[in-house]
């Protein structure tokens, strides 16, 4: 059976339903944004930039710097670890042979979580007084150390950025090991004869040829820090104050609890906007480095 440009249309007909819609919704959440939308009743009143001024230099500013601030403290803090723990139980598995099939779904479980399973439980074990993590140290004689965890301002989004590490780090292990697996092992075989420890082997070998698996899994990881709303929700609720709220968290809040639309659909126009200034760059020099 010949196919022909009709059937090709047929079958790319879903997904282009779904890409217009996608931009429709977007085009739509652009012209709410510059409306004076309040309640959840549509009102379709221009208003402007009169939202994204209100944002940036009214009343509201602390708090979307806040969450902008700890938006980059997640890009900064959480792609890193993740990442890196990934490659290095990928290349760990690679090594011990018929091990991983035990290993292996140990370290997959924790993306078969929700954000809310991985929260309530993260929070419990953070709990000052019946928490795991307080009740270990005091067993150890390391009392000391032992924290509100997050009931601190200044440690509250580390916590956070810990738990997400936790479940993520078996996300980005799994491509790594794909993009391990799909190295000839000749390469392997000629670093053991040359007398390559494993670890220059890791060094020399391995990280040098993962590199379009790390454009992916920084990229992913990118988008996750970008979206980041379910740990916050459940374990801090944006607490102690505002220190741990993010910015789609003060998207939600805004748009659903105090119910100003317009001010919602700013912010997230506002999400948009970082997400293209970070992701766009990120992806044009990964291609350009890979290609190189």
């Amino acid at each position: 059976m010949a196919y022909t440009r009709a059937h090709a249309l047929l079958f790319l007909a879903p997904l282009l339903l779904i890409v217009l819609l996608m931009y429709g919704m977007m085009a739509w959440t652009v012209a709410v944004s510059m409306d004076d939308w309040v309640g959840m009743a549509p009102v379709w009143k221009f208003h402007g930039l009169g939202n994204f001024r209100t944002l940036l230099g009214g009343a509201l500013r602390e708090r979307l710097f806040t969450s902008l601030r700890n938006n980059l403290i997640w890009l900064v803090v959480f792609i890193a670890p993740t990442a890196s723990l990934g490659l290095f139980l990928a290349y760990g598995l690679d090594l011990v042979g018929r091990a991983e099939r035990v290993l292996r779904p140990l370290f997959l479980y924790p993306i078969a979580l929700s954000f809310v399973v991985t929260g309530t439980l993260w929070a419990w074990m953070y709990d000052p007084d019946a928490g795991v993590i307080n009740n270990l140290l005091r067993m150890i004689g390391l009392g000391r150390w032992a924290q509100p965890w997050i009931a601190d301002p200044g440690l509250a989004t580390f916590c956070l950025i810990g738990a997400a590490v936790w479940q993520y780090t078996g996300f980005a292990m799994t491509l790594y090991l794909a993009a391990i697996r799909d190295m000839p092992r000749e390469i392997f075989e000629a670093a053991r004869v040359d007398g390559a420890s494993d670890v220059q082997t890791f060094r020399h070998v391995v990280i040098p040829n993962v590199g379009h698996a790390t454009m992916i899994v920084v990229a992913m990881l990118i988008l996750v820090t970008l979206k980041v709303f379910d740990l916050v929700w459940v374990m801090t609720f944006g607490g102690p104050g505002i220190s741990t709220e993010v910015l789609p968290f003060f998207m939600f809040v805004a748009t659903f609890r105090q119910q100003f639309i317009g001010i919602g659909a700013a912010i997230s126009v506002l999400i948009l906007i970082l997400a293209v200034a970070v992701v766009v760059p990120y992806a044009w020099w990964s291609m350009r480095r890979l290609q190189a």
